[in-house]
């Protein structure tokens, strides 16, 4: 291996080791605790070290955020594939969305905004995101309208589905509904998904 690229293994290695210890910060003590010096407190590096690999604590959280939609639409499309029919499809995607929210709870912070994270996001939308609500809305539509109709309010449709799951996982995080009803509520969040799924169908 040659010195450059030994340095970028290196460089690649402290990003990494950087984001993790953000993250282990945020899973005790929630995201407003991460700063640069608890950060390099962790890792025991001085903070200018930090500063050399991210400017600010809001280059961490936009780093963070970019990899949480990126293991999140990897599940994602894992679990369209998985399926041959668009409702079967869109029933396994829901429960693989449920399923990174608490593989990855803070990284799901950090992507809608909870645990304390106060960071909007840039003017110019993530790529990562914009794909994971693209894919959302192709499989609604496919399973709303599977002879290739144009289904009516499709990305309200897609909105209210997503507000739905995200309340269930708010509620959770918050408190108000108990951590060990958690699989009770993703069978009732699924449920109503469906529910909503069946009443929009054409008659």
């Amino acid at each position: 291996m040659g010195v450059r690229e030994r340095r970028d293994r290196e460089r690649l290695g402290m990003r990494r080791a950087i984001l993790g210890a953000a993250r282990e910060i945020a899973a005790q003590e929630g995201w407003q605790a991460v700063t640069i010096r608890r950060v390099a407190e962790k890792i025991e590096y001085s903070p200018p070290t930090i500063y050399e690999y991210f400017e600010s604590k809001e280059a961490i959280l936009e780093e963070e955020m970019h990899e949480g939609f990126r293991l999140l639409l990897s599940g994602l499309k894992a679990a369209r594939e998985a399926h041959p029919a668009p409702e079967e499809q869109f029933r396994a995607m829901g429960g693989a969305y449920w399923d990174f929210v608490w593989k990855h709870p803070e990284l799901y912070q950090v992507i809608s905004g909870l645990g304390g994270v106060n960071f909007c996001e840039p003017d110019r939308p993530h790529d990562e995101g914009k794909q994971v609500y693209g894919l959302f809305c192709e499989v609604l539509q496919s399973t709303l309208s599977p002879e290739g109709q144009p289904v009516q309010g499709l990305e309200d449709k897609v909105m209210a589905l997503w507000s739905l799951m995200h309340g269930f996982i708010a509620l959770i995080m918050a408190g108000r509904i108990p951590l060990e009803q958690r699989d009770q509520a993703r069978e009732i969040a699924l449920q109503a998904a469906a529910d909503l799924l069946r009443a929009w169908r054409p008659a």
